[in-house]
């Protein structure tokens, strides 16, 4: 029975109602239910379904807080251009990329770059044990270039779900 409700779920559409919901829990995943469903002009039980069926559908894909990583120590942020060797698998190398615990996101990219990773450290020496001790002795991985943040001007932003026709 749940299975059959998240096959209908993910086939579903989502209306202005819907969008409307997805930009507030974008905004405010801890919004609560209740204020929810008064900003959309619901009661708390269609709308807590509607939260239910849209994440069933994978237009959720999770909640999670959103940390501060200067707050916690990182202050360095680079992005890394990777090249792969040819005859490597990409998702065999992009999974073990993934995997490093300081690279926050990656890309299988186009041009003259395979994969494109963002990296935290502490500081430079970290950075530098995460780039020469850990990524570049990857199989598979053939150049890295960094390219660093001086300063992130926008680093949470929210998808324009608003602009979405039915």
């Amino acid at each position: 029975m749940a299975q059959d409700r998240k096959a209908a779920a993910g086939k579903r559409s989502i209306d202005r109602i819907d969008r409307r919901i997805l930009q507030l829990l974008q905004s405010d995943a801890r919004i609560p239910n209740t204020d929810l469903a008064k900003k959309v002009n619901l009661s708390s039980s269609p709308c807590l379904r509607r939260v239910s069926l849209l994440t069933d559908a994978g237009y959720v894909r999770m909640f999670k807080a959103v940390l501060d990583p200067i707050r916690l120590g990182f202050t360095v942020r680079a992005f890394l251009s990777i090249k792969r060797s040819r005859e490597s698998d990409q998702r065999e190398v992009s999974g073990k990329i993934a995997a490093v615990p300081e690279v926050i996101a990656c890309h299988v990219v186009s041009g003259e770059y395979d994969l494109l990773a963002e990296v935290v450290a502490r500081d430079m020496q970290h950075y530098a044990e995460i780039t020469l001790e850990t990524i570049s002795k990857i199989d598979g991985v053939y150049d890295l270039r960094s390219s660093f943040s001086i300063r992130a001007i926008k680093t949470d932003g929210d998808l324009p779900i608003g602009d979405l026709e039915s």
